[in-house]
């Protein structure tokens, strides 16, 4: 039988693990967000030329070329962080599937040597059956050779 607390702490490593899957798909989301967001943003900035028609354009032009650019800065910046995150959730995820695992390995060692006992006991009894069918057959046969003499 295995150990209560060895199946809560297994349980426990499963919980952490899944946990951790978890935050793992959460930051793989806000990469892919913030990978899409900096795709649009470059998109619009080379949409965004400059125009020879009035000074006003050609101001405004310059501005919204400014303005998507710090855009996109941004965007950039928050993709590192994104990805930086990304990275720490799935060396957590790691090490909680790696703890779990291991665990898993201590309760199937568990597991492996109660029945090997088991196999022992049963062969134990069945020896001890067999030598004691042995010496009453030596007994009886014995006792027969006795009577004949």
């Amino acid at each position: 039988m295995i150990a209560r607390s060895l199946l809560a702490v297994l349980k426990l490593r499963r919980l952490q693990q899944e946990q951790a899957k978890g935050e793992v798909t959460t930051a793989n989301a806000l990469v892919r967000n913030q990978q899409k967001r900096a795709a649009r943003v470059q998109r619009e900035l080379g949409d965004a030329h400059l125009s020879d028609e009035t000074h006003n354009a050609w101001t405004i032009g310059v501005l919204r070329r400014s303005a998507l650019m710090a855009d996109l800065d941004a965007a950039r910046a928050l993709t590192e962080l994104a990805e930086a995150g990304l990275t720490e959730k799935q060396a957590a995820w790691a090490r909680a599937r790696r703890a779990e695992r291991s665990l898993e390995r201590v309760v199937e060692r568990q597991e492996e040597a109660q029945e090997k006992a088991a196999l022992a006991a049963d062969q134990k009894a069945l020896d001890d059956r067999t030598v004691a069918e042995f010496a009453a057959r030596a007994r009886r046969r014995a006792e027969l050779e006795g009577g004949q003499e």
